[in-house]
């Protein structure tokens, strides 16, 4: 297999989760674990298959405009440069299917009659009926020079490539159809965090595989292996999921300047700004989950109070072993312990699953931000003369 860069492909200037890493997924759940899947190596994505390039996907994202039009610069660039990347050598006309992905749906002209014939006759018929129409046209067309390099092309090597051209315009979504083929293995409350997963660790591989200078190529039983360990991992039975994003740094600052209770539990037993960040990202996490939780049905309500009792025993378990064993502490060394003991000890499950690391430590700052529990002997005075 070449290394060559060929036409059509970009390494590393897709960011995020963009069409293209999504797609990659799909291939890579869809296709013949003995199979493998690419990323911008010899198109956007790439199924290969016994040494040579059993799909060239092109992917389109149509939130704006429309790259099927019948004089689309997209539509005719994708055959333009299929045919390029066949006349070098990098992809077999016979044995590849060029797949152009368009999402959402979109009117499609030209794209769609070309993708439903299969005869060379009627690809003949279609061309014809391109050319008359072109013809027509008061001036060339913004996609005149990657259609004449269709038209002007080998004639035997097109009608091969277009007997071959399948155009996918039926999800609204790109997610649509990989949750579709998850749907029947996967339950619902994992569902999202598994597709994220999966995305992300294709493209992690990708990425690695880009700066070590390799083909973004990644073998689909291998990549299976690990989706399906992260899916046992994270059962939903065992584990539950956070439904709520990290905090951003800025959500975390105006929360701390606005000085809610819990922050300023912290200040009265002297916790340092990295403490009171970590609490505070903890805290909005936590308060997220719960009722992303509750919403959804993932817990019981009433699971929750159950849970926060639970807490409060800790606390209250813990605060009496250091006022026997840590009489030589001042009352702020004392609470700043009792936090630190608090949130270090092991976790409380959650109708019997584990909870996210942020959970604990961020419900207890919850129950200090309402008063029921505090770190300072005297945090109820303490607060009220602070008010």
């Amino acid at each position: 297999m070449t290394k060559t860069k060929v036409k059509g492909s970009a390494p590393g200037q897709y960011l995020g989760f963009a069409l293209q890493p999504v797609r990659l997924f799909h291939h890579l759940i869809t296709c013949d674990p003995e199979e493998s899947a690419g990323l911008e190596y010899v198109d956007d994505v790439s199924v290969h298959a016994s040494g040579h390039v059993r799909i060239a996907e092109q992917c389109k994202s149509a939130l704006s405009g429309n790259p099927i039009s019948n004089w689309a610069v997209d539509f005719w660039k994708t055959l333009a440069n299929w045919i390029e990347n066949i006349e070098a050598g990098h992809l077999d006309a016979a044995k590849t299917v060029f797949q152009l992905y368009v999402t959402p749906v979109k009117k499609a002209g030209f794209a769609a009659k070309l993708s439903d014939t299969k005869s060379d006759k009627e690809i003949d018929s279609i061309l014809e009926v391109i050319k008359k129409k072109r013809q027509k046209l008061g001036s060339a067309p913004e996609c005149e020079p990657y259609l004449e390099k269709v038209l002007s092309s080998d004639p035997d090597a097109l009608r091969s490539l277009l007997r071959n051209f399948i155009l996918i315009n039926t999800d609204e979504s790109p997610l649509t159809p990989i949750e579709a083929h998850l749907d029947a293995t996967l339950r619902p409350e994992i569902m999202e965090a598994a597709i994220k997963h999966g995305i992300g660790d294709a493209k992690r591989e990708v990425d690695a595989l880009i700066r070590a200078g390799q083909p973004a190529i990644i073998k689909a039983a291998n990549f299976r292996k690990r989706f399906h360990a992260f899916i046992s991992a994270y059962d939903p039975e065992r584990f539950l999921q956070s439904f709520s994003e990290a905090p951003s740094e800025e959500a975390v600052g105006s929360t701390i300047a606005k000085a809610p209770v819990f922050v300023r539990q912290l200040d009265l037993v002297e916790a340092d700004v990295e403490t009171k960040t970590r609490a505070t990202s903890d805290y909005l996490q936590a308060t997220g989950d719960r009722t992303k939780w509750a919403e959804s049905g993932v817990v019981f309500e009433g699971s929750m109070d159950d849970y926060d009792d639970a807490l409060r025993r800790r606390h209250s378990n813990l605060k009496t072993e250091l006022n026997i064993t840590q009489k030589a502490l001042n009352d702020v060394e004392k609470g700043l312990l009792l936090y630190t003991k608090c949130c270090a000890t092991e976790q409380i499950p959650l109708e019997g699953r584990v909870v996210p690391l942020h959970f604990l430590p961020g419900s207890l700052n919850s129950l200090a931000d309402r008063s029921e529990i505090g770190w300072h002997p005297n945090f109820k005075a303490l607060l009220t003369k602070d008010k």
